[in-house]
């Protein structure tokens, strides 16, 4: 912990968290993650997290814009064509990056891989 002055507090330094306070600080702001640990640091032959997020190409612009994107691919990412989900038998939902005529629909990524990509940069 310091003593130092802060502008802006954020509370948790997940993925969310942690993009946030690079933006802010990118923007001249000066600011404090409070977070319980630092993530774990990515180990390349190590098996794949179970918990990973489908990062859109939306989201992929913005991470690119924060400097991040090649952290993230440079450690695990696989691009993803088509997503569905579903809950119960009326419930379903699909999305087709053929449909859309997008050559992709965005990558999975391992939470992890993402927050250690936000906390590295």
């Amino acid at each position: 912990m310091t003593n130092q002055p802060t502008e802006i507090a954020i509370v948790g330094g997940g993925m969310v968290g942690g993009a946030l306070a690079l933006g802010l600080a990118q923007q001249g702001f000066t600011v404090m993650v409070i977070e319980h640990a630092a993530p774990a640091p990515f180990v390349a032959d190590s098996q794949p997290d179970v918990r990973i997020s489908a990062i859109s190409a939306a989201s992929v612009a913005l991470l690119k814009g924060l400097g991040v994107w090649e952290a993230v691919q440079g450690m695990r990412s696989h691009p993803y064509r088509r997503l569905e989900t579903w809950e119960w038998e009326n419930a379903h939902v699909v999305f087709d990056a053929a449909e859309l005529k997008l050559p992709l629909l965005g990558y999975m990524v391992e939470n992890n891989v993402l927050q250690q990509a936000l906390w590295q940069a």
